[in-house]
């Protein structure tokens, strides 16, 4: 067991920027268990820390003398099936189960590490991941199968990055996952629980506007919404050519996305949406991925793609978590800890009715 949340290494700094991370808290400090400690509290169910506080054992007697046990594993509570666990850590299986009933998903293809020819029937992965790279117009994102946060996120352009993204990522990991690159106007994640959407909110991406004197480097050091963030999670995943554009000057009006990934800990923000959100697309497709994949409690993230033709933009789920983390709403968004509140105080009921 780790003593600390998996974060970025918080070594490079910007001018301006903290390096302390304020939203990758110790697992003692995470808002989670301060929360579900009050909501167990209420409901006089007995809670334990174990693994430094990466696991939360909860006991409560029942009437009949029986001992109710349960468990939280990282920010997975113990409520979704140990099949739809799995299929929500794997993006290649989520997306094979979701598009295999109709529910719109980006595509997703699963890779081996040549290790796992000795249990599985393997041909190798380079013909495979040409093959994809081609249909997809050279243009796709690898990224480790299991993987969460956005680390290791790597869009490809050329044969070359192609190569380097693969050869890093199987240096650490035995699966890795393809997708094509889709121009994502609005990203959306839904939290469920039991069929009920308990909360949404709309990731969005940090943007600059040039003054045509500062680079993007200057830009983003001034952006007050940065302040606090682990400058790493900003400047980890960028690749060599995102790299270079931070020491150009942005020119005066036009505004830059320095980071294509909508990831919370890479510079994005969280917006609250409220009722509106029922009028979404998304809404019917978060709702449909969660009942295909018998999800109890997890969340869903769907995006809005920019259309490359004259037909309206696309919509399609990215990704299902079976976990809930709500570090980053709580703690910097107002009124982001009392929905924190609110979530984990009925996933803990669900788990004691």
């Amino acid at each position: 067991m780790t003593a600390a949340l998996p974060g970025p290494d918080a070594s490079t700094t910007l001018p301006g920027v903290s390096s302390t991370p304020s939203t990758s808290p110790l697992n003692s400090d995470r808002v989670m268990t301060r929360l579900v400690k009050e909501a167990a509290r209420d409901l006089g169910v007995q809670v334990e820390p174990l693994g430094e506080g990466w696991v939360l054992r909860l006991t409560r007697e029942a009437p009949e003398g029986r001992t109710l046990i349960r468990h939280i594993h990282g920010y997975s509570f113990d409520l979704n099936p140990a099949a739809t666990h799995q299929i929500c850590c794997d993006k290649a299986a989520t997306a094979e189960v979701l598009t295999s009933v109709g529910v719109p998903a980006v595509p997703h293809r699963l890779f081996l590490h040549p290790s796992m020819a000795k249990f599985v029937p393997h041909k190798g992965t380079w013909e495979g991941l040409l093959s994809a790279f081609r249909a997809w117009g050279q243009d796709i994102v690898v990224k480790d199968n299991e993987g969460t946060g956005g680390r290791g996120v790597t869009r490809c352009r050329t044969v070359v990055e192609l190569e380097e993204a693969v050869y890093r990522l199987f240096e650490r990991v035995e699966s890795l996952a393809v997708s094509p690159f889709v121009e994502v106007l609005h990203e959306y994640r839904f939290v469920m629980l039991r069929g009920v959407c308990e909360c949404v909110y709309e990731k969005v991406r940090a943007s600059v506007t040039g003054d045509g004197e500062s680079t993007l480097l200057e830009l983003l050091a001034r952006q007050p919404a940065l302040r606090g963030l682990p400058t790493a999670a900003l400047l980890e995943n960028l690749e060599e050519r995102e790299r270079a554009a931070l020491a150009r000057v942005v020119p005066r009006g036009e505004v830059r996305l320095p980071n294509w990934r909508h990831n919370l800990g890479q510079g994005a923000s969280a917006r609250l949406v409220g009722e509106e959100a029922r009028a979404l697309p998304a809404w019917g497709i978060a709702h449909d991925a969660a009942r295909v994949l018998g999800l109890e409690f997890g969340s869903v993230d769907v995006v809005q793609v920019q259309s490359p033709s004259a037909t309206p933009h696309a919509w399609q789920t990215l990704e299902v978590n079976s976990g809930v983390m709500m570090e980053f709403l709580a703690r910097t968004v107002p009124g982001g800890e009392e929905v924190a509140r609110r979530v984990y105080g009925r996933a803990v009921r669900a788990m004691f009715p």
